[in-house]
């Protein structure tokens, strides 16, 4: 839009431009379109993008990339319960430098916080350890780990709810190559391979 308008000059007699303000409804149109687009993305970030169905705990110790030990809030009394993070697979201790960053992290976003557990088909493993899905906030902990390159995907049937996300996520890590997937200094064994090589 043209906001020059042209007047004559009686000097010269030729015309001169002569910049027009902006009509004020034209400005309040901008600034409200404006007004309106930041106001949906802070909605948008506000609210919860899943719906998730679980319980209230808290993370008392995080013993590894992958498993940490909880206690319900609502039953303070009962035992404490060793949980293992569903859908992915964390280097071992042993598996350095990438085991002791996995633990590490996962202490930094959940350790003596208050999370959401949320259970799959199968609630618990062999080991008698409770497979859940940690949400820390509106993050899935599970998936975050290996969206940053410190857990790989690994699903375990039929606890597969998630398994598309956490596959995505590491796909992505993997294009950039962060942590583990980092070329210079990449994870050499899956942490399932190294256990078997331990137990050989």
């Amino acid at each position: 839009m043209n906001y020059a308008a042209q007047t004559m000059n009686p000097k010269t007699g030729k015309e001169n431009a002569i910049a027009k303000s902006p009509p004020r409804l034209f400005i309040l149109v901008v600034l409200l379109v404006a007004f309106l687009a930041i106001s949906n993305m802070a909605i948008a970030f506000m609210q919860p993008k899943e719906k998730v169905n679980g319980e209230l705990w808290i993370i008392n110790r995080v013993v590894s990339g992958q498993t940490v030990e909880a206690s319900v809030v609502s039953n303070p009394n009962m035992t404490v319960q060793r949980v293992r993070l569903l859908g992915i697979s964390a280097p071992l201790k042993e598996q350095t430098p990438w085991g002791d960053r996995a633990r590490q992290r996962l202490s930094d976003l959940i350790k003596e916080q208050k999370v959401i557990l949320e259970f799959d088909v199968k609630q618990k493993d062999n080991s008698d350890r409770l497979l859940a899905y940690i949400w820390k906030d509106n993050l899935l902990v599970n998936q975050y780990l290996v969206s940053e390159g410190l857990a790989i995907a690994d699903s375990y049937s039929p606890n597969v709810k998630y398994d598309a996300r956490i596959s995505r996520a590491q796909s992505k890590a993997r294009l950039q190559e962060l942590g583990i997937w980092d070329t210079q200094n990449p994870l050499r064994l899956s942490p399932r391979d190294f256990r078997r090589q331990l137990s050989n």
